[in-house]
């Protein structure tokens, strides 16, 4: 028996399985809450290579840093204490598979008034040094390493809105933060909760 129309079949096959196994923000909820934590995380220099130096939105949690790019932003001081934040492809080589991380900084804007990750430009894979107060929103392209949980979604961005809320440069060299993450693959929304958008 032969079809009479093969190329249709599977364009309608192929678009059923997008459609049901792939996520659209504009069809289909998140299905993971927005969530904020308060995280300590330790310079990458003048500390022990043990201690957690970086962040990653995957695991909502600080990490250590090495070769293989599995975090997004490690942290440290500059000659002034203020802390350095740098994108993973800043620190490790780029053919690690690490992802691209832009960074939109909110300087004036106060951290709980950030509701939604904003539009425009993101600056790709380049360091920013920021004090206390002042927030920042990262962007992860989740589609840049095969270990994202983005990696097949046409959305493929994860979105997160970070503060410093204190530093101790001089003593134990932390820095101590909140990060509030959407986990869902597109949405920008930095509101705790299950996200809308």
């Amino acid at each position: 028996m032969h079809l009479r129309y093969p190329a249709a079949a599977a364009a309608a096959i192929v678009g059923l399985a997008l459609a049901t196994g792939c996520k659209d923000t504009n069809i289909l909820q998140a299905d993971l809450p927005v969530v904020t934590d308060t995280l300590v995380a330790y310079a990458l220099s003048g500390t022990s290579a043990s201690l957690p130096s970086a962040l990653s939105l995957t695991v909502r949690s600080t990490v250590r840093v090495d070769g293989t790019g599995s975090f997004d932003v490690g942290f440290d001081f500059d000659s002034t204490g203020r802390v350095v934040v740098s994108p993973v492809r800043v620190l490790v080589n780029q053919l690690s598979g690490a992802p691209q991380v832009g960074i939109q900084t909110m300087f004036t804007t106060p951290y709980d008034s950030i509701k939604t990750a904003p539009g425009g430009y993101y600056r790709p894979d380049t360091a920013i040094v920021v004090s206390p107060g002042q927030p920042f929103v990262l962007l992860v392209n989740g589609r840049t390493t095969a270990s994202s949980i983005c990696i097949y979604d046409p959305a493929p961005t994860l979105y997160a809105k970070v503060v410093i809320d204190s530093t101790k440069p001089t003593t134990t060299r932390a820095i101590y933060m909140r990060v509030t993450t959407d986990p869902n693959c597109g949405y920008r929304s930095l509101v705790p909760g299950l996200p809308s958008n």
